[in-house]
């Protein structure tokens, strides 16, 4: 589970899904269910969770190759088959494409679609459930569910018709006439916000520590991952500044390579990332082993810093004092934009931040095309 600011989201309900449970379930095709009347098979797949429909909802199609499987393949391989599929998905892709499924189903209820023509689904049932939902959702969303009823058909061993006839023109439509949905572009964290939440903390106390040392480390590392206080932590000093690394167990480039994560000391300035993560593991000191990197001490137990929580803190001082509100990702884009502003080369910045190429630029002529980039550079000399 990847997330903002070092610190962790609020825990999601654990999904366990065993290979064999699902290829026992009553919702796929035995013997004695091979037989069941379509009309019943919506009815039937709808107290499935989101994250399984696209294993477990049938089809008439669905249950031919279910049966199939069964004359070819043994019950130890297709278990094994399943669980190497829920080894390629997430629970997070799953659950999404599980709502592109709903949808489609929904569509196809309204329209008086049979189960039979569901799956493999025509490229002409498929734009037109595209057409009847344009101007109600982005276009990336449409293309999300899209996704889904892909994943499902090749699940399902089904011919898919996603790419045909009048479907790249219709979601193209549905780009254009979806821009009306899409959020305003996150704007930066600035130097401004982070001295403002410094003004509002007792840096003396657990949880003032922890916040300060979490948003100080997201703003210059611009990178958002998981990290637990057992970790390896090393110190250095190089050119008379102190640099602290950890290791990073998992990022959104490397997987589960991991990598390391530098904070380097800025004297003199408040902002300083290294003097804020040397007083939270003075004030926070000896977590047991599994704590969470920007945990807190709570009188005898130990508090996890959750990023909802620190959002809902955050913004309300920024409000008071009139500034943007912003979300997790800005600390990413004012952590880059601010080493823009310092004169650091572009490479550099790629490699702190963990990409793989030079896309974080669209940061950069996101505020200058926004008329904010004068006001960013006032800012970053103050």
């Amino acid at each position: 589970m990847s997330s903002p600011f070092l610190f962790i989201h609020d825990p999601p309900e654990e999904t366990i899904i065993d290979g064999n449970k699902l290829l026992n379930s009553s919702h796929r095709a035995t013997p004695e269910t091979s037989w069941v009347n379509p009309n019943e098979l919506m009815a039937r797949n709808l107290d499935i969770p989101a994250d399984r429909r696209v294993l477990l909802w049938t089809t008439p199609h669905s249950l031919l190759v279910q049966a199939n499987h069964d004359s070819v393949i043994s019950h130890r391989l297709q278990v094994k088959m399943f669980e190497g599929l829920l080894i390629a998905t997430t629970d997070d892709t799953r659950q999404a494409y599980g709502a592109g499924l709903l949808r489609f189903n929904q569509f196809c209820d309204a329209e008086l679609i049979p189960e039979t023509l569901r799956m493999p689904a025509s490229s002409i049932l498929l734009a037109a459930f595209v057409a009847d939902h344009i101007g109600t959702c982005t276009g990336k969303c449409i293309q999300n569910w899209l996704s889904g009823l892909r994943l499902w058909h090749l699940f399902n061993d089904a011919e898919w018709h996603g790419r045909e006839g009048w479907l790249p023109s219709l979601k193209k439509a549905a780009d254009r006439k979806g821009v009306v949905f899409k959020r305003p572009l996150r704007g930066p964290v600035e130097r401004v916000h982070l001295l403002t939440l410094r003004s509002h903390l007792d840096l003396s106390k657990p949880r003032d520590a922890a916040q300060w040392a979490a948003a100080t480390t997201a703003f210059w590392v611009t990178a958002e991952h998981e990290v637990f206080r057992s970790t390896r932590v090393t110190r250095s000093i190089v050119e008379n500044r102190r640099i602290i690394s950890f290791h990073l167990p998992w990022t959104k480039t490397t997987g589960v390579k991991g990598g390391e994560c530098y904070l380097t000391e800025i004297p003199g300035d408040l902002l300083c990332p290294v003097e804020a993560l040397e007083n939270h593991f003075k004030i926070n000191h000896t977590p047991p082993p599994a704590t969470t990197f920007f945990a807190f001490r709570q009188n005898s137990s130990w508090i996890t810093l959750i990023k909802s929580d620190f959002i809902n803190w955050m913004n309300p001082i920024f409000r008071q004092h009139n500034l943007e509100h912003v979300l997790g990702h800005s600390f990413r884009i004012g952590g880059s934009l601010a080493y823009l502003l310092l004169g650091v080369e572009p490479e550099v910045i790629m490699k702190i931040g963990g990409w793989t190429s030079l896309c974080f630029l669209i940061y950069w002529r996101q505020q200058a095309s926004s008329s904010r980039l004068p006001g960013l550079l006032s800012a970053q000399s103050q």
